[in-house]
């Protein structure tokens, strides 16, 4: 092509562009003071979630209650300072003495947008289902004593980066127990075993998935 013919087609004006996705922020209020966090930790550290999502835990006092927990959200929530799309609660139950007030925390937290993650009795539930679906009655010493047992450790620590590639065995088996309680009508607080950090594990791979793109041109 000559240089006359070059001049007739003209320069190509068409851009290249790339994609960048809109970081999504979750605040999270836990009672617990190591396995939970420790759990959100290695969950926000996997690589498909580092450029997406943002994960603040919010450690209360210790032997806050679920109320506690759902009145810091909802007070955050209405704060005009905080860059927050989604507040969770991760609580327990526990057994057999349960926490007060759970009814009125879960109203609460319908009223003003507050997310809650329940485990029946205890956070060690979650935990358990990663190696297994357990469906029998627990109180809260057995669950921690079965995790133990399962995953070999001595305390209360947890090794997060462990439990990530299992994470998808715990969700089917949290709803396999959540569509057990709900043929046999069995209503919260009595559906012990129960887990919904399911739901909030999931809500984040959905955002991911869903992740909106903003055009950067270049």
């Amino acid at each position: 092509m000559s240089a006359k013919d070059r001049g007739k087609k003209g320069k190509n004006l068409k851009r290249t562009t790339e994609t960048t996705p809109v970081r999504t922020t979750f605040r999270v209020y836990a009672e617990g003071i190591s396995t939970e966090p420790e759990y959100i930790d290695a969950l926000k550290r996997l690589p498909e979630l580092t450029d997406v999502v943002s994960v603040d835990v919010s450690i209360e006092e210790a032997g806050a209650t679920p109320m506690h927990l759902v009145e810091s959200a909802c007070a955050d929530k209405r704060r005009a300072d905080l860059d927050v799309d989604f507040y969770w609660c991760v609580f327990d139950v526990e057994f057999p003495q349960r926490h007060p007030y759970l009814d009125r925390a879960r109203q609460m937290a319908r009223d003003n947008g507050v997310h809650l993650a329940i485990s029946n009795p205890c956070f060690e539930i979650w935990l358990i289902l990663h190696h297994r679906l357990h469906a029998g009655h627990l109180s809260t010493d057995e669950a921690i004593q079965l995790r133990r047992k399962l995953d070999g450790s001595g305390g209360k620590h947890l090794d997060g980066s462990r439990y990530m590639p299992l994470a998808h065995n715990a969700i089917r088996h949290a709803q396999a127990l959540r569509k057990r309680h709900q043929q046999d009508g069995t209503r919260f607080p009595e559906d012990n075993p129960s887990s919904s950090v399911d739901e909030f594990v999931t809500h984040i791979r959905d955002v991911v998935k869903s992740a909106s793109k903003v055009v950067v041109n270049r």
